[in-house]
């Protein structure tokens, strides 16, 4: 398709500090059918063009500005040769607020008497490497986790990086940001979640009940959970060990965890 026969539609957005790249096909079009992420403008090779037409013309008439550039233009804005045909500038990512996640959660009797999958929250504490950050997403993803829920302080942030390691689960289900986490842990409690937290000494996870509405609270791999919201906790649970190693990473930890509360949920 020839470069002439696309029409730039330029708008006004914000400055380029409040903007970032996003680029990678599974990425942007995760991006852009969640419609959860502003995308401001989109810059794509004639054959991404050719092979996606609808949905591409589809954003630019709900105003996202797209131009058709060529590959060694994607590799100059980027800095990087894996683009694969399309670059998205984006906004700062929305995180949701805790006041959304009481909106839309059912009472705790709605949640005991419902035969349907049980919700299942995730705290996350502290995780401060932005890959290890990005696998636990994605695993919370693959469980099919309502809603995540992170500090705003000594927390990874999302960025388009976590947005490419976690193979586009930013855009898949709300991540609260919350400036207490205490307080978070409090109101989910309220709401009739149990809380559980992941610990070296805590009951085999096994042998927990784990049948009921279950927020899981993970800590990072560099911080102990912070004393008062272990406190918080209903329950401790930790993982077998079989070998020598006594300590497994955050996400890896998750992975076990959230398989086996579905596990018994199902």
């Amino acid at each position: 398709m020839a470069r002439q026969q696309v029409k730039k539609f330029r708008k006004s957005a914000p400055g380029k500090h409040q903007l970032n790249w996003l680029w990678g096909r599974e990425s942007v079009f995760e991006t852009l059918n969640a419609g959860r992420w502003r995308v401001y403008e989109l810059y794509v090779t004639a054959e991404v063009l050719e092979q996606n037409a609808d949905l591409l013309k589809d954003k630019q008439k709900e105003g996202v500005e797209l131009e058709v550039v060529s590959n060694s233009k994607l590799e100059d804005l980027v800095q990087t040769s894996d683009h694969q045909g399309i670059v998205a500038r984006v906004s700062k990512y929305p995180y949701q607020t805790l006041e959304s996640l009481e909106q839309t959660q059912p009472t705790n009797a709605a949640m005991l008497e419902s035969n349907s999958a049980q919700p299942l929250l995730v705290i996350i504490d502290r995780i401060q490497d932005t890959f290890n950050f990005a696998s636990v997403l994605r695993c919370c993803q693959s469980a099919g986790v309502q809603a995540v829920i992170t500090g705003e302080f000594c927390q990874a942030q999302i960025t388009t990086q976590v947005a490419r390691a976690s193979s586009g689960a930013v855009n898949h289900f709300p991540i609260i940001q919350s400036p207490d986490l205490v307080v978070a842990a409090t109101k989910v409690k309220e709401l009739g979640f149990k809380l559980i937290a992941v610990s070296r000494t805590g009951q085999v996870v096994c042998d927990a009940s784990l049948k009921t509405p279950i927020a899981l609270v993970i800590g990072g791999d560099m911080h102990a959970l912070d004393p008062a919201l272990l406190m918080l906790c209903d329950e401790e649970v930790s993982i077998p060990m079989l070998g020598q190693k006594t300590l497994l990473n955050s996400a890896v930890s998750a992975g076990i965890l959230l398989y086996e509360i579905r596990r018994q949920q199902r």
